[in-house]
């Protein structure tokens, strides 16, 4: 019988590094710079989506215009490395469910200054890097679990749903540059029980 070695400890775990695809954005990602006021005070009820495969050429107010056209933007934030170029993704707020999912619907695979994009529901919380990714939304001290030999159908939502009743606040499937699951993920909970 094949033993298999332990789970890694948390810290062994890897970065989290942003998920478009090229060899220069898939850096650890640095916590973002803005504070839990800034996230306490986004409007209630808005629906934050991801966009990637962004031109490095985009701004915040060029994205802004493209989103726009689907419904009211509450807010578009590209991601920025330390030296203030861009990541090649975005953060995009809306007001209402339905305007976040006409955009994943009809924006993705749009032409962007010569690329195509793609949105997508935003997995994390709002802030959940503002303290670092060992902290959880409300700034409290969390606990990360790594979840290997998944079935490869398994995403993200799945794997939620497993630990909902345990409070996790975070969970994401890992998967390759070809667009299949590696077999393992990441929950994060809000307390270590």
């Amino acid at each position: 019988m094949t033993s298999f070695p332990p789970f890694p400890p948390s810290h062994h775990l890897p970065a989290l590094t942003c998920a478009c695809f090229r060899a220069s954005c898939r850096e650890p990602i640095p916590p973002r710079r803005f504070n839990m006021a800034d996230a306490a005070a986004a409007p209630v009820g808005t629906v934050r989506c991801y966009v990637g495969n962004l031109s490095w050429a985009v701004d915040d107010e060029t994205l802004k215009a493209h989103m726009e056209t689907v419904g009211t933007v509450v807010s578009s934030n590209v991601m920025r490395k330390g030296d203030g170029r861009s990541k090649g993704c975005a953060i995009v707020e809306f007001s209402t469910a339905a305007e976040a999912a006409k955009a994943k619907a009809e924006l993705t695979d749009t032409e962007l200054e010569g690329r195509k994009i793609f949105v997508r529901e935003d997995k994390e919380p709002a802030g959940a890097f503002a303290a670092g990714p060992s902290k959880v939304a409300s700034g409290t001290p969390g606990t990360s679990l790594y979840i290997g030999n998944l079935a490869w159908e398994v995403t993200w939502q799945d794997l939620k749903d497993l630990f909902t009743d345990k409070g996790v606040v975070y969970a994401d499937v890992k998967f390759g540059r070809d667009g299949r699951s590696r077999g393992w993920g990441i929950a994060r909970f809000e307390t270590p029980e």
